[in-house]
């Protein structure tokens, strides 16, 4: 009953406002008033809202217009963070500072600082920051920063603060082929500007400060760091560009542009790939050598490398690359030379679309070639893509997508979402300018891709294809505005359909964002020197022989090429994902287990029905489709994963209904590999101006829509984007949130016509038919990234394309759980939503090899069952302090941590300040000798109450191979020395290892996770759990 009046109610709210933009008196708009419109209407007139606006009216292009104060021109003003850290935030602050000047501010996401900051002189200044990341993720820090109580412009809502990454050497695998090895983050302090996320600007953005004490409020939103001092400078100059001086000479330096010296992403990688221009290579192994054009594609990545001259003089700078993603339109790099750009001919340098590695030489515009003066010694060369040329064009399509979809909004209030053909409608009675607007944004484009032509040296707008989405697009606007009354049939091809307009645009911008540059070498040469070439026709047909013969000799990672006495496992994954998997197999698990594991490369998971048939199958297949395990059990294939003793526990870390496809009768075939789920996703800058809520139940999202409806806004359901056929994923979860169910016990037991279940189809279809939810949204992130769709609910797909493609509305958005359906009897709110992607299966041999396969999967010590006896608990870690020789250092990495507890119990992280720690927890000091470990307690007990702290030495593979404890008594210590234990006959490394503690006092159990990498002298890394 209750459901049903929150129906009737959102029913008749929609119903009012759908009247009051329906009737003509009510939706003329502001700007066609007549005698008759005492009062505005402004439904139709409103644009999606004012947040909306707000990301395009406020952006640093706009709001610099606007700057009235000088450009600073003075000396850099050092402001000391000891002393512009405000009274109520000096709690922040740390001597820890890794050997920096000063007290420095130690804070992590969450966190909000003030700072106070006199100004002597008004002026234009680039505000900077010092800081230090010192976790371990591989994400760059991000933060807010108001000034006085607002952000001074969009981009200042999130700002990226990336950390170095370098690489130690290159790691081979089992096959001797070269593969991608994992950087490590260098942990060290960094300098970087106040600067636009996005990078469509790559010059600091500076901002206009007044005269006096101004107020500086940072929101940590991404990162643990060491926040230094903040500098206020004035604005780098780039010297112009005067020409260029021959350089003189025959020295010829190469640099192989797979050999990082540095870069400011993790993500950039080198791949190996075939070329007779490339180089290195080889034809029997798979050798590094190339970036590969997928990682090194986004606006503001950065590659630097080292290389030594020996005399000093001018010298040319050349590259062999391939850069194939625009079609014909260049990506523009800024080249740095120790860190500056050289002139202005190096900034923004246009690097020509090829299909194929070329080698070129950087030349200004007359096609002369560029020199640098390099001195004796070593030095760094940078490059850095820019996005700077394309700005003019980003902006002003995020205006014209708003703006269509505004228009979208107007035809709908002012039509109705029915529209009767046989009506006749002069739109443009209501919406007078609408033929204008159209032919308007058809102007726009056209002038944007003229504009482009330079870059490609084209004598129409219509022959730069990286921009021939534009040119749709505009050819579609034109042929509305030819017959603009005809709109209100064909609104859908403003910006809802899956070739509307705005979906052209949107295709646009995901193309020009794309850079996709791949370089092999990069060469710093003189006049004197000839480039290396590649391979002439005789040695690339030797190789290409010598390569075809090897094909014959097996292959890596094929079923072909294993040993039969080993686990075999096949993997569906791509070659860089078996090759990691196969090396942390080969250097961990197998030398933890004894057990050796061969992996082969899966091109094509349905065949694994016919190497059944065939008899050709492995102990292990993995990353199938969740579907697949169902129809190789009912052949008995596969084994029963329920016959193994701890079954019970492996499966009980998994949601249970994602256990559903892995039943077959009364067994289990397969156990989830991965899990792809939905949430809510919501825009929080718009329901923050909105007044709006998140909501938790469904009944609160119908009740919101009236309120989001009358502003052109609306709501995402999933079935909207499944345009051909609606599955089961988007279909099912609210029927089974209302008690439904498609099938009972078996599935002859159809349960579709069950009360329940209609009722829970009749909630989903309701959301369109009467609740009006876009019914075909093809493409939700952009929608999302707009403004008009501010709430939906998706995948993880859609929170990585968010995340990462859409840098201007960081920290404008968030998640939550999907609203569910409330039991009215319990309170609860059902959530159900359909999960599953991949499983890992195991077929059937002899009980010895299916042994050593549930271990592989899992099942034993080595493959994560954990310590045993007891239940196994497993949670992530931040390790906040570093105890070492000199003292109590600020933390150093996450690590993941298994505590065995001989009890089920679930662990609450908690996190503290250093000081608070060093306050509560025991700070374990570790002495290793030849055949012991001793261990010395600093631990802060209270007096006269005795604490026993047993102590379990594990190693990565968490077998126990030290079990001691020492009592504490009034603030004294047993110490206790526990001789050393061999675990299954195995040495361990004592190089790296966990320490586990656990603390009993008044029935509660505290536990110490230490993490020990190189320990010796270095100390330990100490965090608290509460269970």
């Amino acid at each position: 009953m209750i459901r049903q009046g929150i129906k009737r109610i959102t029913s008749l709210a929609l119903i009012t406002s759908m009247i009051a933009c329906t009737f003509p008196y009510a939706s003329v708009p502001v700007h066609a008033q007549t005698q008759m419109d005492e009062q505005p209407a402004a439904a139709v007139t409103t644009t999606q809202d004012a947040a909306q606006e707000n990301r395009l009216t406020t952006n640093y292009s706009t709001v610099s217009k606007g700057y009235k104060e000088a450009v600073y021109t003075g000396d850099a003003i050092v402001y000391r963070i000891s002393e512009a850290v405000a009274k109520a935030d000096r709690a922040f602050l740390t001597n820890n500072n890794y050997e920096y000047v000063n007290d420095v501010l130690a804070v992590k996401a969450g966190d909000t600082v003030t700072l106070n900051i006199d100004v002597p002189v008004s002026g234009r200044y680039v505000m900077s920051f010092d800081y230090l990341s010192y976790d371990e993720s591989i994400l760059p820090v991000e933060m807010g920063m108001k000034i006085d109580g607002g952000y001074p412009f969009y981009e200042a809502r999130s700002m990226k603060f990336e950390t170095t990454w370098v690489s130690d050497g290159v790691d081979v695998d089992r096959y001797g082929n070269e593969i991608v090895s994992l950087p490590d983050k260098l942990i060290r302090w960094e300098h970087k500007e106040v600067m636009d996320a996005s990078y469509r600007y790559s010059d600091p953005l500076p901002v206009e400060l007044t005269a006096g004490v101004h107020k500086l409020e940072l929101n940590i939103q991404e990162g643990t760091l060491l926040l230094g001092n903040i500098s206020l400078e004035a604005p780098g100059d780039v010297a112009e560009y005067a020409g260029s001086t021959k350089a003189e000479g025959n020295a010829l330096i190469t640099i192989e542009a797979e050999d990082f010296y540095q870069r400011n992403d993790s993500s950039i990688h080198a791949i190996g790939e075939y070329g007779s221009s490339l180089s290195p290579l080889s034809a029997t192994t798979t050798v590094l050598n190339i970036i590969d054009e997928d990682s090194f594609n986004e606006a503001g990545q950065t590659v630097s490398y080292q290389f030594h001259v020996d005399n000093a003089g001018y010298y040319y700078i050349g590259m062999n690359y391939r850069q194939s993603e625009k079609n014909d339109f260049p990506v523009f790099v800024d080249w740095k030379i120790d860190g500056e750009i050289p002139n202005s001919a190096f900034t923004s340098y246009q690097v020509e679309a090829a299909n194929k590695f070329r080698t070129v030489t950087l030349t200004d515009d007359n096609d002369d070639k560029l020199s640098v003066y390099l001195e004796p010694g070593d030095h760094t060369i940078s490059l850095t893509i820019s996005a700077d040329n394309l700005r003019y064009a980003l902006e002003a399509v995020d205006e014209i997508m708003s703006g269509i979809s505004d228009l979208s909004l107007e035809v709908t209030k002012v039509a109705g979402t029915n529209k009767d053909k046989y009506r006749d409608l002069k739109l443009t009675r209501y919406i007078p300018d609408v033929q204008d607007r159209l032919l308007g944004w058809v102007d726009e484009l056209y002038s944007l891709a003229e504009q482009a032509q330079p870059y490609v040296n084209a004598k129409s707008p219509d022959k730069v294809a990286a921009f021939s989405y534009l040119l749709i697009a505009a050819n579609q606007l034109k042929s509305l505005a030819e017959k603009p009354n005809e709109l209100v049939y064909r609104v859908d091809e403003l910006s809802t359909s899956v070739n509307s307009i705005n979906t052209q645009i949107a295709n646009f911008v995901d193309l020009i964002n794309d850079n996709d540059l791949s370089i092999d070498r990069i060469y710093i040469y003189q006049d004197g020197a000839r480039l290396p070439k590649g391979q002439n026709i005789f040695q690339s047909i030797g190789t290409s022989l010598k390569r075809f013969g090897y094909s014959f000799m097996g292959q890596s990672y094929s079923a072909s090429n294993t040993d039969e006495s080993h686990i075999q496992v096949w993997v569906n994954r791509p070659r860089t994902y078996v090759e990691i998997m196969q090396k942390m197999i080969d250097e961990k698990f197998t030398p933890e287990t004894g057990i050796e594991v061969d992996l082969s490369i899966m091109t094509d998971a349905q065949k694994l029905i016919l190497s059944n048939a065939s008899g050709d199958t492995p102990d292990i297949a993995t990353g199938i489709n969740y579907s697949i395990p169902f129809d190789l059990a009912i052949r008995g294939s596969l084994v029963d994963l329920s016959k193994f003793d701890n079954y019970k526990e492996v499966f009980g870390r998994y949601s249970e209904g994602l256990l559903v496809p892995s039943v077959v009768g009364d067994g289990l075939y397969s156990l989830p590999e991965t899990m792809n789920f939905y949430v809510m996703f919501y825009r929080t800058d718009i329901l923050s101006k909105l007044g709006l809520s998140v909501p938790n139940t469904m009944d609160e999202l119908i009740a919101m829509l009236p309120d989001l409806q009358m502003r052109g806004l609306n709501v995402y359901y999933p079935t909207a984007a499944m345009l051909v056929m609606r599955n089961f994923h988007g279909t099912t979860p609210i029927i089974y949130q209302m008690d439904g169910a498609l099938y009972g016990n078996t599935a002859l037991d159809i349960l579709v016509d069950s009360e329940a279940t209609v009722e829970g189809f009749t909630e989903l279809t309701e959301l369109f038919t009467l609740y009006d939810l876009p019914v075909d949204v093809p493409n939700f992130y952009q929608h999302f990234r707009n403004g008009d769709l501010p709430i939906g609910i998706a995948d993880f797909n859609s929170y990585n394309l968010i995340l990462n493609a859409a840098p201007e509305i960081a920290n404008s958005w968030s998640i939550a759980l999907v609203p569910g359906i409330e039991d009215e009897e319990t309170g609860e709110v059902k959530r159900y939503m359909s999960g599953g992607a991949e499983s890992t299966v195991m077929f059937s041999s002899d009980d010895e090899r299916e042994q050593k396969a549930w271990q592989f999967m899992g099942g034993g010590v080595g493959g994560g069952g954990g310590i045993t006896p007891g239940r196994v608990a497993t949670t992530d870690f931040n390790l906040i302090l570093h105890i070492g020789s000199n003292g109590i250092n600020v933390g150093t990495l996450a690590k993941r941590v298994v505590v065995a507890d001989a009890n089920d119990v679930t662990l609450e992280v908690k996190r503290f300040a250093a000081v608070e720690i060093f306050e509560t927890i025991s700070l374990l000091s570790i002495k290793v000798t030849d055949t012991k470990h001793c261990f010395a307690t600093s631990q802060r007990s209270v007096a006269g109450q005795a604490d026993r702290i047993a102590l379990n030495l594990v190693v990565s593979s968490n077998r126990v191979i030290a079990i001691g404890h020492f009592d504490v008594i009034d603030n004294t210590t047993k110490l206790r020395c526990v001789d050393f234990v061999k675990v299954l006959g195995t040495e361990v490394d004592l190089d790296n290892f966990e320490i586990i503690a656990t603390t009993q006092r008044s029935g509660q159990a505290v536990v110490n996770a230490i993490s020990v990498s190189n320990f010796g002298t270095k100390g330990c890394v100490v965090d608290r759990v509460n269970s």
